[in-house]
């Protein structure tokens, strides 16, 4: 995609025809309704214009095609961020907006499904507000857009999880299923990786933890790997934060 193919970036000065009738506001919010109500695979030109009430055709007035519908849906999640003052603190601040984006991506089920083709400007603002964040490291410009995919990555893949309805302790099979196949082979590596997760007890104790965190839907559990996850990736993006 060249620049000029950009939604956000082509000039409407002199295109032929009546006066746009909506907004690309309002083409994302309907678009949003569609996906959250029926999944990303029933939006389509058609179904947009029947939810507009207006013909198909007219559609492209203001797009060319369900490449930009998806453009400007995932732009328009973008603007439920809300954006505290930069703290300093690498950590906090690259957290509050992961936290923020996997509560998005909860509202959106279908973000985790779709990639935008181009950055809007909710998007930019996104980017602008995580690369401050990661600023305090003193990454050089192309370790800092590194940082910012691997953690945007990270939280797209977990909330995919969460939407198939995965827990963090179900993961790879869950701890109890590794516990199990641990009495079945030699895995020294994870044998000690599993008993000193259990604070000195047995690879069946991690099994027991992973049970009882399942009796309230894996959501603690969820809470704690996501956040280690950051954690993971900041000690590799800025290990001196």
């Amino acid at each position: 995609m060249t620049v000029s193919d950009s939604i956000w970036l082509r000039s409407d000065t002199g295109r032929p025809g009546p006066r746009p009738a909506y907004t690309l506001d309002q083409l994302a919010d309907a678009c949003v309704r569609i996906a959250d109500e029926d999944g990303i695979r029933a939006l389509s030109m058609r179904r947009l214009a029947d939810a507009l009430g207006t013909a198909p055709a007219s559609l492209y007035r203001y797009v060319s095609g369900k490449t930009d519908l998806v453009d400007l849906m995932v732009d328009r999640a973008g603007a439920e961020y809300r954006f505290a003052p930069l703290t300093g603190d690498v950590r906090a601040d690259v957290l509050d907006v992961a936290e923020q984006s996997r509560a998005i991506h909860r509202r959106h089920p279908w973000l985790s499904q779709v990639t935008a083709s181009t950055l809007g400007p909710n998007s930019m603002r996104y980017l602008d507000h995580l690369v401050g964040a990661l600023a305090p490291a003193g990454l050089d410009p192309t370790a800092t857009m590194t940082g910012v995919a691997l953690l945007s990555g990270w939280v797209t893949n977990f909330t995919a999880q969460e939407a198939a309805g995965m827990s963090a302790g179900a993961a790879g099979g869950g701890a109890a299923h590794i516990a199990a196949m641990l009495e079945h082979g030699d895995y020294p590596h994870l044998t000690a990786l599993m008993t000193g997760a259990s604070a000195g007890g047995s690879a069946g104790d991690v099994a027991d933890a992973d049970s009882r965190s399942g009796a309230d839907d894996g959501s603690d559990a969820n809470d704690r790997a996501f956040r280690a996850g950051i954690d993971a990736l900041l000690f590799g993006i800025a290990p001196t934060r």
